[in-house]
């Protein structure tokens, strides 16, 4: 897609807004910059068609502005661990982004293998893979950066430590990201996604003990990414067992709102009005609405990939539907 067919799609679109034109930025400039809150989308809603091979995430910024005239794309480092050095593909992915008008917000960092299920953590209790896992985060850091994005998305996974030991262990973690991160002026964000990081204070009192500017939260409406304890996991589960110890999600979204760089609006599943089954959107908006958090809060839905490795696929709807659907639900209460 040139500059010219990107101008005509504007142009059309301020049209039918009764909007005079006012150049190739005219969505991004006179439509969005002056509200608080704005939506992107995050590309692991179309995991199961990454997985799948369906969808190629080279294509991921023109789905963003073609399929939902959203202005901004969040990143998932999954889709492209075989990129990292693939100048090629930087260079396109880069030239993709600009030619369809979308800025690049954030990359969320998995450092999953997921034929083992194993993964590296920077709060692991092994020195050498704690290491591998703040490396590898650099890596990501950097090629972040090469495709436009201002920074990262990273979880604190532990696993039979205690509150204190992932403390201690994430403040030496994340202090060398941030040293690393900040000289290329990258942020990083820490998401509630189950441990420890799930309990809100906890998370909190961790953010003030490191106290750098390039250091915030990314709150997650999910509910089980607020799960501080699960039971044990069978061999069948592949998204985990039932929550021994809930986390109030609304209470913890209010807590990290102030410290937050980033919102990721997760969806699984609709009502027959379109409001989500597991969250209340209008609660989680007026939070966000009430708080001084201003900047993007990204599509994230998880429905789709849940339908293709879970027990029964029905309730869900496919990348696109569940997309827009959450998509309409923000909108209607931004």
């Amino acid at each position: 897609m040139n500059h010219k067919r990107r101008n005509f799609i504007q142009t059309t679109i301020a049209a039918s807004l009764g909007i005079p034109f006012m150049g190739s930025n005219l969505i991004s400039d006179s439509l969005l910059n002056d509200q608080k809150i704005k939506i992107s989308l995050q590309c692991y809603s179309f995991a199961s068609s990454l997985f799948t091979k369906k969808m190629n995430i080279i294509d991921f910024p023109k789905i963003v502005r073609e399929d939902f005239n959203i202005e901004a794309a969040e990143y998932w480092n999954s889709p492209m661990i075989d990129k990292k050095k693939d100048l090629n593909f930087i260079r396109e992915l880069k030239m993709r982004t600009n030619d369809y008008g979308i800025e690049n917000t954030f990359m969320l960092v998995d450092l999953i293998n997921y034929q083992t299920g194993e993964s590296k953590s920077l709060c692991s209790n092994d020195k050498i893979e704690r290491g591998i896992a703040i490396e590898e985060h650099k890596q990501w850091i950097e090629f972040s950066k090469s495709i436009g994005c201002k920074g990262i998305r990273a979880n604190l996974w532990s696993d039979k430590m205690t509150a204190s030991e992932v403390k201690s262990i994430s403040e030496d973690s994340l202090g060398e990201l941030l040293e690393f991160s900040n000289k290329i002026d990258m942020s990083i964000m820490i998401e509630n996604h189950g441990g420890y990081t799930s309990d809100a204070k906890w998370l909190i009192n961790l953010i003030k003990s490191i106290d750098h500017p390039k250091l915030g939260t990314l709150p997650d409406f999910g509910t089980r990414n607020f799960c501080i304890k699960t039971a044990p996991k069978s061999e069948s589960e592949i998204f985990g067992s039932q929550c021994v110890n809930q986390y109030d999600k609304y209470i913890g979204v209010e807590e990290m709102l102030p410290y937050a760089m980033g919102i990721s609006a997760k969806s699984h599943s609709f009502k027959n009005d379109g409001e989500e089954i597991s969250t209340d959107y209008k609660k989680m908006i007026n939070l966000i609405k009430a708080s001084t958090f201003k900047g993007y809060i990204a599509i994230e839905y998880e429905g789709a990939i849940m339908g293709l490795y879970g027990k029964d696929s029905s309730e869900y709807l496919s990348p696109t539907e569940g997309v827009l659907a959450t998509k309409k639900l923000i909108e209607k209460y931004i």
